[in-house]
C-alpha cells in the first residue's frame, strides 16, 4: 500500500477509534446522570429542544439535551447537536458540559458553562472527494433561562467551541419541561 494510502487508513482507524471512546463517555456520562435521578427529588430533571447556529455551519441545526439540577446551582447536561445536509455538508456534534446557576430572580437565571465536546463533519460529493473530520474539544460560554411556568421554561445560550484545528461559535435558543 503506498504511504499516502496507508496514512489515510491509519487516519480513519485512529478518529473511528476516537469515536467510539467518545460515545463510550457521552453514553456512561448520560447513564451516570440517569442513575443521579433515582434518589432525586422532584424538579431535578430537565430535558429540551435546541435551535443552533453555529459559525461554521452551512445551515441551522437541530438539538436535544438532558440536564440534572444537583443542588440548585450545578446542573450537567449532555447535549447533541444535527445540522442536515446542505451544499454537500452535514455535521453533527456531542457535548457534556458543566453550568453554574445564578437565580437572578424566582423566574430568571444566568449562568456560564463549560464542558467537552467532539464535533464531526461529512462532506459528500460525487467520486473519490468525499471525507469526514472528527475533532474533540472544549466548550466555554454561557447562557440564560426564564422560566414561564414551573414545569417550562426557555433558554438561550451563547458558547465557543475550540478543537484541535478548528474553532467556532455557537448561538442556540430552546425550550425545556422540568420534572
Amino acid at each position: 500500500m503506498p504511504t499516502a494510502d496507508r496514512q489515510k487508513a491509519m487516519q480513519c482507524a485512529n478518529i473511528q477509534k476516537l469515536l467510539r471512546t467518545m460515545k463510550h463517555l457521552f453514553l456512561t456520562a448520560v447513564l451516570a446522570l440517569l442513575s443521579l435521578g433515582a434518589s432525586a427529588q422532584s424538579k431535578t430533571w430537565e430535558v429540551g429542544g435546541k435551535l443552533d447556529y453555529a459559525t461554521d455551519a452551512p445551515h441551522f441545526g437541530i438539538g436535544a439535551f438532558a440536564r440534572y439540577n444537583i443542588d440548585g446551582h450545578f446542573r450537567p447536561e449532555a447535549a447533541v447537536n444535527f445540522y442536515p445536509s446542505a451544499d454537500h455538508v452535514s455535521g453533527w456534534d456531542m457535548s457534556l458540559n458543566l453550568h453554574y446557576i445564578f437565580h437572578i430572580t424566582d423566574k430568571f437565571k444566568l449562568y456560564p458553562l463549560g464542558g467537552l465536546s467532539v464535533v464531526g463533519y461529512a462532506f459528500d460529493y460525487d467520486g473519490p472527494d468525499s471525507s469526514s473530520k472528527t475533532r474533540a474539544g472544549f466548550n466555554l460560554g454561557g447562557g440564560l433561562q426564564y422560566h414561564i411556568t414551573d414545569n417550562i421554561h426557555l433558554n438561550a445560550e451563547s458558547y465557543y467551541k475550540f478543537t484541535s484545528d478548528y474553532d467556532r461559535a455557537v448561538i442556540n435558543v430552546g425550550i425545556a419541561y422540568v420534572f
